[in-house]
C-alpha cells in the first residue's frame, strides 16, 4: 500500500472529528516521520510489517484508547514527552501554567528551587527546567509510574541533574524546607463530572487524576493547608484549575491567610485556567 491508500483506509475506519489527526499522528509514529512528510509523500509505498502495525494500531482508536497511548509520545510546549497508560496523558491547557510560571519566575537572578505537587510525566517542571537556567525541582507524586516516567523523560531532556523526584502522598514523605515557589495541576474535576467525560477519557486514562472529590477543590485545600512550612518568606504558588474556579480559590487562599496578590488567568476560550499567587 501507499502513504495515501493507508491513510484513506484508516479515515474510512475511524469516526469522530479527531480521526485525520490521529491517523496524521498514527501513520508518522510507525514509519518514524513527522506529519510534514506524511503530507508530502502519499505516493511513497510503505511495508507489509507497517501496514499491519497502522491497523493494529487503527483497531485500538476504534475501541476509544487514545492515541497518545498507542503512539507513547506527547508534544507539549514545544517539547517531547513519553507517556504511558496509568498517568495522565498531557492537556494543551496547562501551556497557560507554564507560561505564567516563566513570566513571573525569569524576573529572578537568583537560584530558585520548586516544589511540584503531583508531576506526573513531568510535564510542567520539564518545561519550567527547560525555561529557566537557573531553577531546580523537587517533584512529588503518589503514583510511582509518574515518578518513573518524569524520570525517564528528564533524562531524555537533559535536566536529571537539577530535578529530584520523591514518591510521596503529598507532603508525606517530603524533607522539610523552603522553596521558592509550589506548582501543581492537582485532580480538580467535581466526582460528579465525572460520568460526563469523554470515553476514552473515563475508560482509559486514570481517574485518581481527574477526580477532585466532591466540589473539586480537595487537593488545592490540602496543598494551601501544610504549604506554609515548606515556602520562604517571598513566594509564589501557581495553580492549574477548572473553568470556574477562581472565585473558590481565593476563597481558600484566604481561608489560611495567604494575604498576597491573586490573578487569575483566563486562557483563548475566555475560561478560568490558572492561578497565580504572589506573597
Amino acid at each position: 500500500m501507499t502513504i495515501r491508500q493507508i491513510y484513506t483506509y484508516c479515515i474510512n475506519e475511524l469516526n469522530g472529528d479527531e480521526k485525520y489527526i490521529d491517523t496524521e499522528l498514527l501513520i508518522a509514529h510507525v514509519l518514524k516521520k513527522d506529519r510534514l512528510y506524511i503530507k508530502l509523500n502519499l505516493d511513497e509505498e510503505i511495508s507489509v510489517e507497517d501496514e499491519n502495525y497502522i491497523k493494529s494500531g487503527i483497531n485500538e482508536l476504534k475501541i476509544g484508547k487514545p492515541i497518545h497511548y498507542i503512539t507513547k509520545v506527547r508534544d507539549f510546549f514545544g517539547l517531547d514527552f513519553f507517556v504511558e497508560e496509568g498517568v495522565l496523558i498531557p492537556r494543551s491547557d496547562t501551556e497557560f501554567l507554564v507560561q505564567e510560571s516563566i513570566n513571573a519566575l525569569n524576573k529572578f537572578d537568583k537560584e530558585l528551587h520548586g516544589l511540584e505537587i503531583g508531576v506526573g510525566s513531568g510535564i510542567i517542571s520539564l518545561s519550567l527546567l527547560k525555561n529557566i537556567s537557573n531553577l531546580k525541582m523537587t517533584c512529588i507524586d503518589i503514583n510511582e509510574k509518574a515518578i518513573s516516567l518524569s524520570r525517564k523523560n528528564a533524562e531524555n531532556l537533559g535536566v536529571s541533574d537539577r530535578i529530584s523526584l520523591i514518591n510521596s502522598n503529598l507532603y508525606e514523605k517530603l524533607p522539610i524546607q523552603e522553596f521558592d515557589f509550589i506548582i501543581s495541576n492537582p485532580p480538580y474535576i467535581p466526582t460528579d463530572d465525572i460520568k460526563s467525560l469523554e470515553d476514552k477519557v473515563k475508560n482509559f486514562e486514570p481517574i485518581n487524576a481527574l477526580d477532585g472529590s466532591k466540589n473539586g477543590l480537595y487537593f488545592y485545600d490540602e496543598i494551601l493547608k501544610e504549604s506554609k512550612k515548606y515556602l520562604k518568606k517571598d513566594f509564589f504558588v501557581f495553580f492549574e484549575i477548572g473553568y470556574n474556579q477562581g472565585e473558590d480559590l481565593k476563597n481558600l487562599f484566604r481561608k489560611y491567610n495567604f494575604s498576597g496578590d491573586i490573578k487569575i488567568i483566563k486562557d483563548y476560550n475566555n475560561n478560568e485556567r490558572a492561578v497565580v499567587y504572589q506573597s
